[in-house]
């Protein structure tokens, strides 16, 4: 199962059956390809940071943790990055990501594209990257286009299958035509 960035902030974090506080931001390792950990807001107690080792479950209403972490400063780490595609050509901006509940390993990079791209087009959801020393993002797009292509063949893990789509009684379109 996989969470965006965004679903858990907010999140109530629990240690030995008490609250401890809020998910105030994850934060993710400077190739961004794990989360390293979440920071914890806990009121008057001040920030906390909580390392993935200590965090047993990333659930659909709280996280469970096993220690409330250390009191640190809360340290602003933008996800803001610039992406480029593998040829150099400038695609947008790092705005989000995913990450598996049982690995915490990022599976994807949601990409802006520009104000008006993603209200015409929605936002990109990039799953073939790597960042550069510099804090660049470069994304395989060409990965991405051959995955699309498989799931609009049927071959891919697509939610539609290869003998066509099918209507909202489980009857395919074609059928009906009958």
């Amino acid at each position: 199962m996989e969470k965006t960035l965004r679903a858990l902030q907010g999140l109530p974090v629990i240690c030995a059956g008490k609250r401890v506080g809020r998910v105030a931001q994850a934060a993710l390792s400077d190739d961004l390809k794990r989360m390293d950990g979440l920071w914890v807001d806990a009121g008057l107690g001040g920030a906390r940071f909580v390392p993935a080792e200590e965090i047993e479950v990333l659930g659909d209403v709280s996280v469970t943790v096993d220690a409330p972490g250390k009191r640190e400063a809360l340290k602003k780490t933008p996800l803001f990055r610039r992406v480029v595609t593998t040829d150099g050509a400038r695609l947008g901006a790092v705005v989000g990501a995913k990450v598996d509940c049982a690995t915490f390993q990022v599976t994807s990079l949601t990409v802006s594209t520009g104000y008006w791209d993603d209200l015409l087009h929605g936002r990109l959801d990039v799953r073939h990257f790597a960042a550069t020393e510099d804090g660049e993002v470069v994304a395989d797009l060409q990965t991405r286009e051959e995955e699309n292509d498989a799931q609009r063949n049927g071959q891919g893990h697509g939610r539609r299958g290869p003998v066509g789509r099918r209507g909202g009684d489980a009857v395919r379109r074609d059928e009906l035509a009958h």
